[in-house]
């Protein structure tokens, strides 16, 4: 029935002369809108049928090797086209709850200690006035070290494997050894194969970014070189009408030592202190590590050879985006680490 007919049952009389009352049609209005507002499909009803649901189990356990991670795009993009247009992400979601199957972290001990937690807190509250704006009017950029690594291809499928901080299982999976993540991923021998590459990162509050290798041998006198030819020189590109910048990097005793320390004073650089001991998660750098790695991942095809795939390690680190409020997330992080105590935080 629609509104229309309704407004017209109104408007014709009875045959006794008399017409509904006003309440009557007031009544009924409100249960058609009701009606309307209703969305979806009707209780019980489900979008997928059967063989849809068996065939979205099947492409999971495929996809979702013991141990690996998976999330619900990467299945979604995984089932037949016709299937893949029909379904959502949250109708996939939905079937492998059904299944007992729900996206979880996989189980990892990590007690920071009374000390350490305490640390944090003073450093928290000694920075929990300050905004976003204010982060942002007063730190220039946060910088952080980050090591890459590159995997022979025959090591790929277990690092794929034992890599995943979390993905789609059951309460029973998560119990299982294919599904925790280990402390030693290789065997020594294994470990002789792989190749490190390490990546220096800044992010400034005003969205721009650089990233540059780290050389080997790193010690304090070289990071001291690294700072007057490249970190002091893209400060002042960066920020050309400021004099004096502070930036926070973390704890490592290196970056802090004295050459470091007359690098800092002669490009007018401060850092922000007291700087927490094992808070590598406070330094918003990390979200951009955190992006790369997968990024990362997704452009290598296993084939890659050491030098051409560290191309790709710095076009992973590029595809960052969310670089303009990277600086200005610190207040929602000295918040969190309030919250929590000291603990460690959810990055």
């Amino acid at each position: 029935m629609k509104f229309k007919d309704i407004i017209r049952i109104y408007k014709v009389k009875k045959k006794d002369g008399t017409i509904p009352k006003i309440q009557a049609v007031a009544s009924v209005v409100s249960k058609y809108r009701d009606f309307k507002k209703k969305r979806g499909r009707k209780l019980g009803d489900v979008k997928t049928t059967p063989a849809e649901n068996k065939k979205i189990m099947s492409t999971f356990h495929k996809l979702r090797p013991p141990g690996h991670g998976i999330d619900s795009n990467t299945l979604r993009n995984g089932l037949p086209s016709a299937l893949r247009k029909k379904v959502s992400r949250k109708t996939i979601l939905r079937r492998l709850a059904d299944k007992g199957y729900t996206m979880q972290d996989k189980e990892s001990k990590t007690d920071l200690g009374v000390v350490t937690t305490k640390k944090r807190m003073v450093f928290s509250l000694k920075h929990q006035h300050l905004t976003a704006e204010d982060w942002k009017e007063d730190l220039q950029a946060v910088g952080d070290m980050k090591e890459f690594t590159w995997y022979p291809r025959e090591l790929q499928p277990k690092f794929k494997k034992v890599r995943a901080r979390r993905t789609i299982m059951s309460k029973k999976e998560k119990k299982l050894p294919a599904f925790q993540r280990p402390k030693r991923w290789f065997k020594k021998a294994h470990w002789k194969l792989v190749k490190k590459f390490k990546v220096f990162g800044f992010t400034a509050s005003n969205g721009k970014s650089i990233s540059f290798p780290v050389p080997s041998p790193w010690d304090a006198d070289v990071w001291a070189v690294m700072v007057k030819k490249t970190l002091a020189p893209w400060l002042k590109k960066t920020f050309p009408g400021k004099t004096s910048f502070k930036i926070l990097l973390d704890g490592e005793k290196l970056l802090r030592a004295p050459p470091a320390k007359r690098a800092y004073a002669a490009a007018n650089i401060s850092l922000l202190a007291p700087w927490p001991p094992y808070s590598p998660e406070l330094n918003p750098q990390e979200h951009v590590w955190s992006r790369a790695e997968p990024e990362l991942r997704k452009l290598e095809n296993g084939r890659d050879k050491f030098v051409p795939w560290q191309k790709k390690v710095f076009k992973a680190i590029g595809m960052y985006s969310g670089s303009h409020k990277l600086v200005a997330g610190m207040a929602k992080k000295i918040r969190d680490c309030i919250a929590r105590d000291g603990a460690m935080l959810d990055c």
